[in-house]
This record gives structure tokens, sequence and C-alpha cells, in this order.
């Protein structure tokens, strides 16, 4: 197992990309050997065939600073699987705030 935080601090987008898709091919990682990374690389969740859908999880910060951890699955069962389609842009729908887990930053005015 290997845990990184922040995987893509320091590496290009498509660089954080392949590391991934090493750890998936089971002709490269034939030990099945897992990989558990942070990252706030929304374009990963676009990445065609990247992730199942139970390998991506949230995190989402209460009023109190407390941490909830879910994941995408569980997101759709509490939803009886009408949210989340797999022909869905995970990516946008993400940003749009369909999954919680994105900061509040309150009425911005720009005037």
């Amino acid at each position: 197992m290997l845990v990184i935080d922040e995987l893509d601090a320091s590496l290009h987008p498509k660089l954080t990309e392949y590391f991934v898709r090493l750890f998936n091919n089971k002709n490269f990682n034939r030990n099945n050997a897992q990989l558990i990374f942070v990252t706030h690389d929304v374009h990963l969740l676009s990445a065609s065939k990247l992730f199942e859908r139970d390998q991506i999880w949230f995190t989402e910060k209460d009023k109190y600073g407390s941490t909830e951890l879910y994941s995408l699955i569980e997101f759709r069962k509490n939803n009886k699987g009408k949210n989340v389609r797999a022909t869905d842009n995970l990516e946008k729908r993400y940003l749009l705030g369909a999954f919680g887990a994105v900061p509040y930053l309150g009425e911005l005015n720009y005037d």
C-alpha cells in the first residue's frame, strides 16, 4: 500500500493520471498494490475509465471544522442511484457542487 498526500503537488496532470493508471493496470501491478492519495486535481474525475465509482471518495468540512468522508458509491446509494450515472461528467458535476465537498465561498461582490 502506498499512501500519498497531495499526489499532484509537484506533477503535471498528465503524469499524475499516468501514475494512477499504472496502479490500475493488472499487467503492471501484478501484486495488487494499493494506491491511496489525496488530490485537488479535479481533472482526474473526467479521465476516461481511470476509476471505478467505489474508488472515488470526498471529504467535506462542517461548520465546526469536522471532516466527513464519503464515497461516490455511498452518495449514489443515498440518492437511490438517480443522481449519479456512469455517463456523467463527474468533474463538471463536482465543480457545480452536486456531490458536496466544495468550499463555501460566500457571496462575492466584485463592485
